[in-house]
C-alpha cells in the first residue's frame, strides 16, 4: 500500500512509512483504496460500518474471520501493515516459470472486435517482457472473467505451440484461437495472456520456410524504440481504436496514474 498510495506519487519512487505513522497516513485513506478491496468487497465492508483502512485495522479480528475466514485475517493484516514473511537473499534467484499480463477492462467487452484489440495488446506486452528476459515459451495461456463475481463466468485455457516463441503475432494467434474456441459470448471484464514452458531464446530452430528471424529483429528494433522514447513512441494502428488500452495504461504504474 505504501507503494500504491505514496511511492508512485513522489519523484524518486521511494517511500518510508514507519508503523507509528499509520494512523495519520494510510489509516485515513478510504478502504476501497486498499490492496485486495475491489468495488464489491468495499460494499460489504461499508455495510459493516467499515469506511476507512483504519476502521478495518481496528475491527476485531474475530469478526472478520467469522465473515470471511482466512481471507478476513489477510485483510486485517494488510490494513495493519503486518507481513511475517521472511526476507531472504536469493528469494527471486530461480528459473522463472512463466511470464503473463492481466488487464481489467474499463467496461464490459462483449464483441470480438473489441476483445481482439486488447488481446493483441496483451500478447505484445507478454512477448516484449519475454524478449527483455531473453526467453521464449512453449505454452500460451489465455483467461477471462465477467464482472459478476457472485455468478462467475469465463475460463482459463492453454495450448502448446509448435515452436517456442516470443513473437507477438504468434502469441496473439494462439491466444485468439484459444479465446474463440472457449468463449461463451458473455461480456468480459478481465482478460489475461501468459507464456509458460520457458526456454532461452538462444535455442532457435532455423527453417528455410518462414521469416521468424526477420520478425524477431523487427520486434527487437521496436522494443529498443520504446525503451528509449516511451511505450507510445511506436504503436500498432489497432491501439488507436476506442476499445484499446495501450495509450491509457502508458500513463499509469501498477494501474495507478503516475
Amino acid at each position: 500500500m505504501a507503494c500504491d498510495l505514496y511511492a508512485k506519487k513522489v519523484p524518486d519512487g521511494i517511500c518510508t512509512l514507519p508503523r507509528k505513522d499509520l494512523p495519520s497516513t494510510i489509516w485515513k485513506k478510504p478502504v476501497r483504496d486498499m490492496f485486495m478491496v475491489g468495488s464489491r468487497m468495499a460494499q460489504h465492508l461499508y455495510k459493516m460500518g467499515i469506511h476507512t483502512i483504519g476502521d478495518l485495522a481496528q475491527t476485531p479480528l474475530s469478526r472478520l474471520r467469522e465473515r470471511w475466514g482466512v481471507n478476513g485475517e489477510v485483510l486485517w493484516r494488510i490494513a495493519r501493515g503486518i507481513d511475517d514473511s521472511p526476507v531472504k537473499p536469493g528469494t527471486y534467484a530461480h528459473q522463472q516459470q512463466g511470464i503473463g499480463h492481466q488487464m481489467t477492462l474499463p467496461r464490459d467487452y462483449d464483441s470480438w472486435e473489441d476483445i481482439k484489440v486488447v488481446l493483441l495488446e496483451l500478447a505484445e506486452l507478454v512477448s516484449r517482457r519475454s524478449r527483455d528476459k531473453s526467453l521464449m515459451g512453449h505454452v500460451v495461456s489465455v483467461g477471462c472473467r465477467g464482472q459478476d463475481y457472485d455468478r462467475p463466468t469465463g475460463f482459463s485455457r492453454q495450448m502448446k505451440v509448435n515452436e517456442p516463441t516470443n513473437i507477438t503475432d504468434e502469441v496473439y494467434d494462439a491466444a485468439a484461437a484459444l479465446f474463440l474456441r472457449h468463449w461463451d459470448g458473455l461480456p468480459i471484464r478481465r482478460i489475461s495472456v501468459s507464456l509458460t514452458g520457458l526456454v532461452p531464446d538462444s535455442e532457435v530452430q532455423l527453417s528455410w520456410f518462414d521469416d521468424r528471424e526477420r520478425k524477431r529483429e523487427l520486434e527487437r528494433a521496436t522494443d529498443d524504440i520504446k525503451r528509449r522514447y516511451g511505450d507510445t513512441a511506436i504503436m500498432r494502428a489497432s491501439s488507436l481504436c476506442s476499445s484499446a488500452q495501450a495509450q491509457e495504461r502508458s500513463h499509469k504504474i501498477g494501474g495507478h496514474y503516475k
